[in-house]
């Protein structure tokens, strides 16, 4: 009975330390531009497993990266990972800021609800390895170009309300990205949004939604799209090639 039970506290303890959060001593961090939380400017510990902590002495972690910088907060990445181990990173809900090029070139498990975010720099994901389904939230004051270019997502949802899609090439060259839904509520695209998505199949947008595209690359050389998807495409008043 000694045994089980040493070996259930054995286990527990084991759990608690694989989702334990990551000390403040692994991240260079400073006070948030608002100066209501924290500011996380760089990762410089040596685990590949980083569990982003939520409050660092006392105040909530909002934001990774900083905004004056173009360093990955994982500038070692590359280069002190010889094993070539991917890295597995869980970010909190309290963080609300990407910065630019935070995650860019980041290889393996990007655990993050994009929807809480509401701010995301330029190249933030960047050729990372960031997966699935990400959702825009109408609170999204801000996405910068390029910020989920040749990433591996699979679908992509803008949330009802979201009215501007801004920046160029946001959603460009994502290899996986299969379908997007678009809000009734968009009612511009600045850029080249999802340029050269290859195996893009499936576009969702609401019967009557018109868009005014300010690029006619908006979905240049999305070879795979249905013949459903580029006519409600078309409707929108998209006049690009496909």
């Amino acid at each position: 009975m000694k045994k089980i039970l040493l070996a259930l506290s054995f286990a527990l303890a084991t759990a608690f330390t694989c989702f334990a959060a990551n000390p403040a001593s692994d991240f260079e961090y400073d006070m948030a531009p608002d100066g209501q939380g924290v500011m996380l400017k760089s990762y410089k510990g040596k685990s590949t497993t980083v569990v982003i902590p939520d409050t660092i002495e006392g105040l909530p972690v909002t934001q990774i990266g900083e905004p004056d910088t173009w360093q990955s907060f994982f500038p070692h990445a590359m280069y002190t990972n010889t094993q070539n181990i991917p890295y597995t990173v869980t970010v909190p809900k309290s963080v609300k800021v990407v910065e630019k090029k935070a995650f860019q070139n980041l290889k393996g498990k990007i655990n993050i609800d994009i929807s809480n975010l509401t701010r995301i720099g330029s190249d933030a994901f960047y050729n990372s390895d960031l997966s699935g389904t990400i959702k825009i939230s109408k609170d999204m004051k801000s996405i910068g170009s390029d910020a989920f270019t040749k990433t591996k997502i699979t679908s992509v949802v803008f949330e009802e309300g979201v009215t501007t899609i801004n920046e160029n090439s946001l959603f460009a060259q994502c290899p996986n990205l299969k379908s997007v839904t678009l809000p009734k509520s968009l009612n511009k695209i600045t850029g080249n949004a999802f340029f050269q998505c290859s195996e893009l199949t499936d576009v969702n947008i609401p019967e009557g939604t018109k868009i005014n595209y300010e690029t006619e690359a908006a979905f240049a050389l999305c070879s795979s799209l249905t013949l459903a998807a580029k006519a409600k495409i078309k409707a929108t008043g998209y006049t690009g090639d496909f």
